[in-house]
């Protein structure tokens, strides 16, 4: 690989706040949400800034879902602020997704959600055309997927996977087609080539593999086309995860997935990926820093994760909540004990091996610790460590269940572990971090 420095942002979610983000509905909607509507604008232009900043790199590449819904004022906002950055002398380079049109697009005002003005998908290119695809070498009209060359012998294939010819998050044969027309070209240029997908090619965590939109369509033989044709590194988004995979295909051709968080949101980082003349990749974590919000006293970080957390337990209480009859009496029992609950009364009950260092905590605060966590990357409850013995425990005690259920999830006849996979999704026994990392590329 020829050497690139740039900085990778995705998943902004940008939303004009004059649009409407205040009242119960909003506050009921943002209760569960792991990305923030409000705050967004105001981190989009810190980190813009900050960005803008650096003189040493040049190019700032975004793959997807820029704004929240489509809304078509966002779009304008965020415009504004990608040409205020352009002008701090960064090439920018972006791709649409699922978010970007197409959807319902609402705000939120005197305590209800109110339809706004959206983004038709065809609009889109032209509305970005000074930002990726006016540069373009080659643009795939059906999906607005592009290729550029971002710097001399370095091109990027831009794999848009969400647009009006194909089904949301899948890439089919004539869109490989072109992609293999684009690699051969770049090879006979003497140019290398990596991509872009919004959507993860790799499930960032083993768990993703069982939930269906948690990445590409056909992820193996996606990633099996993109590493045998060459293509050793994808930058992919969505999942609002920090994570970093590898996959071999068939042939023992290597594919490097680098999955970056929801900027606009917990975990809030971006990343500045320098390939140097030795082919040698270091990938650096960055977190988003204040950003002139009141925080209540908490530092940026603490802000974002710490509402992420309050949301997973949010949602737990959700689940918990409603039905009728016997169902509703049932979950409202489940609810009290949840919070009532503490981990060593877990261990007591299923005899499970006591750990002092958690028998006090109590579910909901475990729970919201292991959410952040996992979307944080670098899964700190490895093997032999006090959540990691906990959760085997339960997985141990209940594995009548999940014998039962693992044949269900079966596909395409590869068998699943499943205490094998949530295991691997709390910890992390990749041998290499999901945040700072160092390659050696072809």
């Amino acid at each position: 690989m020829k050497p690139v420095s740039f900085y990778l942002v995705t998943d902004t979610h940008y939303f004009e706040n004059e649009l409407g983000a205040e009242g119960k509905a909003f506050e009921k909607k943002m209760a569960t949400e792991q990305y923030f509507v409000r705050e967004s604008s105001a981190i989009v232009k810190s980190t813009f800034a900050r960005i803008g900043e650096d003189k040493e790199t040049d190019i700032v590449i975004i793959p997807g879902d820029l704004t929240k819904n489509g809304e078509i004022e966002s779009h304008k906002s965020l415009i504004k602020e990608l040409y205020k950055l352009k002008e701090s002398g960064k090439r920018i380079f972006v791709i649409t997704a699922g978010h970007d049109y197409g959807e319902i697009s609402y705000a939120y005002k005197n305590d209800e959600r109110i339809e706004v003005e959206g983004t038709d998908f065809n609009a889109l290119c032209d509305m970005y055309r000074d930002f990726g695809y006016g540069d373009a070498i080659a643009i795939d009209e059906p999906t607005h997927s592009y290729v550029a060359e971002i710097t001399k012998g370095v091109r990027m294939l831009a794999i848009c996977c969400d647009s009006l010819n194909q089904p949301k998050g899948a890439m089919d044969e004539r869109h490989m087609t072109w992609a293999k027309e684009q690699i051969d070209k770049a090879k006979k240029d003497n140019c290398s080539m990596f991509a872009i997908c919004h959507y993860p090619i790799i499930p960032s965590v083993p768990v993703f593999d069982l939930v269906g939109d948690a990445k590409i369509k056909e992820w193996q033989k996606v990633a099996s086309f993109l590493a045998d044709n060459g293509v050793e590194l994808i930058l992919t988004g969505h999942m609002h995860i920090q994570s970093i995979n590898e996959f071999y295909s068939e042939k023992g051709n290597r594919l490097i997935d680098i999955c970056t968080a929801c900027l606009a949101g917990s975990p809030a980082k971006y990343r500045k990926i320098t390939i140097d003349n030795n082919s040698v990749m270091k990938i650096q974590t960055i977190d988003v820093e204040d950003f002139g919000w009141d925080m209540n006293g908490l530092t940026a970080q603490e802000y974002c994760h710490k509402k992420f957390h309050d949301a997973i337990i949010a949602r737990v209480d959700g689940a918990l909540s409603g039905g009728k009859g016997i169902v509703k009496h049932l979950k409202s029992f489940a609810r009290k004990r949840f919070y009532k609950t503490t981990v060593g009364a877990v261990e007591r009950l299923l005899l499970i091996k006591r750990d002092e260092a958690l028998k006090n905590k109590k579910l909901p605060e475990l729970v919201g610790e292991i959410g952040v966590g996992i979307f944080l990357g670098d899964g700190a409850h490895t093997e032999g460590t006090p959540v990691y013995n906990f959760i085997s425990g339960i997985l141990r005690r209940f594995s009548f269940i999940l014998k039962k259920v693992e044949p269900k999830l079966e596909k395409d006849g590869i068998k699943v572990d499943l205490r094998s996979m949530l295991l691997n999704t709390i910890g992390n026994n990749k041998g290499f971090s999901d945040n700072n990392a160092e390659f050696t590329l072809k």
